[in-house]
């Protein structure tokens, strides 16, 4: 089970480090006719089954990637960098953003084993002007006739928005959204209507936090937000802290209970 993702710069480029639950590493091997990552590489996200993973960045490649080979199996060329990615839960759909508010998506119907040659995804939603920062992985019925509808605005954040997630369960399959920002908050929506449910302000609950020698007030933002499926459970990282912060959604009472500093 690969359990660990470490992306650094070396000689102005980003590299993807794997290791596996024992700490050794895990080597990618390009298949797909293309090259390797040759810029910063800027959003990763697993298949929800773990059967597939995608890296995208500044050389606007997005790069599709079988985790049961570690071969890259398909690599998308995107005409702006790449800022978010998603893919779908059964697999079908991988689709990604743009700074400048492009949203692409490719319909292969990716099964982890066929290799597919480089090519352009087709766009869902266009001309936003405005950096996406996160997506999250619902798609429409027919994704290829774009999106021309808003279901909700979910209004309530002073700072950006860094980062999405959903939580779901098997009580609560549809579950709810949760969302992270420049504001030092993760909230909790019902994302149909749109309804803000909790707010947890995470400076003012974790009491006082470990930053490295630098003021509190400018460093708290929530850069990032990790689920699991099937799980109440919440790790949040926030910027400048020595360790990640846990919450618990209580789905029920619609409340987000903790938190919890782990170092």
């Amino acid at each position: 089970m690969y359990v660990k993702i470490d992306l650094f710069e070396q000689n102005n480029y980003s590299t993807l480090w794997f290791f596996d639950s024992g700490g050794c590493a895990v080597y990618l091997v390009e298949n797909s006719g293309g090259s390797l990552h040759k810029d910063s590489i800027r959003a990763i996200r697993y298949r929800a089954s773990g059967k597939l993973f995608v890296s995208a960045g500044d050389d606007k490649l997005v790069k599709i990637w079988s985790t049961e080979s570690w071969r890259c199996i398909s690599t998308i060329c995107s005409e702006k960098r790449v800022t978010s990615v998603a893919i779908s839960n059964d697999g079908s759909y991988v689709c990604f953003a743009d700074k400048f508010g492009v949203v692409d998506v490719d319909v292969e119907g990716f099964d982890g084993n066929q290799v597919f040659a480089d090519k352009k995804a087709a766009p869902m939603l266009s001309h936003y002007c405005s950096i996406i920062t996160s997506l999250v992985n619902v798609f429409p019925k027919k994704p290829l006739d774009g999106a021309h509808e808003i279901q909700s605005f979910a209004l309530g954040h002073t700072e950006f928005v860094s980062c999405l997630a959903f939580v779901c369960t098997q009580e609560f399959p549809q579950g709810f959204l949760v969302s992270g920002s420049g504001d030092s908050t993760v909230r909790l929506w019902d994302i149909s209507s749109g309804s803000l449910l909790d707010t947890c302000d995470i400076r003012e609950k974790a009491g006082p936090l470990e930053f490295k020698g630098i003021e509190e007030e400018c460093c708290a933002a929530v850069t990032d937000l990790c689920t699991i499926p099937d799980s109440t459970l919440v790790a949040v990282a926030v910027q400048s802290l020595q360790g990640i912060i846990l919450l618990r959604c209580d789905l029920s009472a619609q409340t987000l209970q903790g938190p919890q500093l782990v170092n």
